[in-house]
């Protein structure tokens, strides 16, 4: 009956520590999994945080860049399947590939301070001055859309011949002179003539005592 009794403990014991040998396997398990998921979802915020420069791009877009960023972690960390981490990260770049850099700013910059530079509109008349602006305007607006310094330089160029079809103020000046000395010059010679005319008149025209003496 002891011997029984013990018998029975002995194999209590053994199942217990069977037990607890299967329950610290699947631990083992489970806790290699965990690091094995922990790790894969470091390894893809260090890929998604290494896709950007953050130093290629100005403060505004910095801020956008860390919110698609933030969004984009917080999946990967809910996430435990590569090829769903692969595809956040994909999506995450191709958002900000959207966003300017400073060095393309700074070319759109330069190119409209070049535009501005060879169209002055306070040179024109009103009329023309209307004119001016408007290309001026739409070309800007081009050059702000251009991320490609060739296509910048071809629009500033464009803008300047076409503005260089119309007469500036100091023109139109020249030709209302010109025109107004011309017609002074064309009056006093017209003057001259009638007055050399009249001149030959009287002396051609003589009294009645003249002609009998």
């Amino acid at each position: 009956m002891i011997f029984q009794k013990l018998n029975n403990m002995k194999k209590s014991t053994a199942a217990i520590i069977a037990a607890l040998l299967i329950a610290a396997s699947v631990g083992d398990v489970y806790q290699t999994h965990k690091a094995e998921i922990e790790a894969m979802q470091n390894d893809g915020v260090d890929k998604l945080m290494a896709s950007v420069d953050m130093e290629q791009y100005r403060a505004p877009e910095k801020e956008k860049i860390n919110e698609i960023f933030e969004s984009t972690e917080a999946k990967i960390r809910e996430s435990k399947d590569q090829a769903e981490i692969d595809a956040m990260i994909e999506e995450a770049v191709a958002e900000t590939t959207g966003f300017k850099t400073d060095a393309v700013y700074s070319m759109e910059e330069d190119g409209i301070a070049k535009l501005e530079k060879a169209i002055d509109p306070e040179l024109y008349r009103e009329a023309e001055k209307k004119k001016v602006q408007k290309i001026l305007n739409s070309t800007e607006d081009k050059i702000r859309e251009s991320e490609d310094q060739a296509e910048i330089d071809a629009l500033i160029k464009k803008a300047t011949k076409k503005v260089a079809e119309f007469k500036t103020d100091a023109e139109y000046t020249a030709e209302e002179e010109a025109a107004r000395a011309a017609a002074a010059a064309a009056a006093k010679k017209k003057s001259k003539k009638k007055s050399k005319k009249r001149s030959s008149s009287q002396g051609c025209v003589g009294t009645g005592s003249d002609v009998f003496n």
